[in-house]
């Protein structure tokens, strides 16, 4: 693969999980992984990408659980991605 198509893949990729983050059905879900996504995925490297992709192939419920603390995230999650968006999701709540 050649870094324009690279470039494109991670490009389109972008473009998918904004739309998934603004779109999950759960509207808390829509707001917090909206604004994520719109925070920091223009920053994300292929790799971060893949792991955003992951954790939004997860089950709503759960992945709210995990970002209010309700349930601890499991270690197949456990990555700087993950870390960032709990980060974010807890500053978000003191801003609110």
């Amino acid at each position: 693969m050649t870094g324009d198509q690279i470039s494109e893949e991670a490009a389109t990729l972008r473009r998918r999980l904004l739309f998934q983050s603004r779109h999950r059905g759960v509207k808390e879900l829509d707001l917090i992984l909206g604004r994520f996504a719109e925070a920091h995925l223009a920053g994300f490297g292929m790799g971060e990408l893949q792991q955003f992709a992951v954790l939004l192939g997860e089950q709503d419920p759960d992945i709210y659980d995990w970002l209010v603390g309700r349930v601890p995230l499991p270690p197949r999650l456990q990555n700087p991605v993950t870390q960032r968006l709990l980060t974010f999701t807890n500053r978000e709540k003191t801003t609110l």
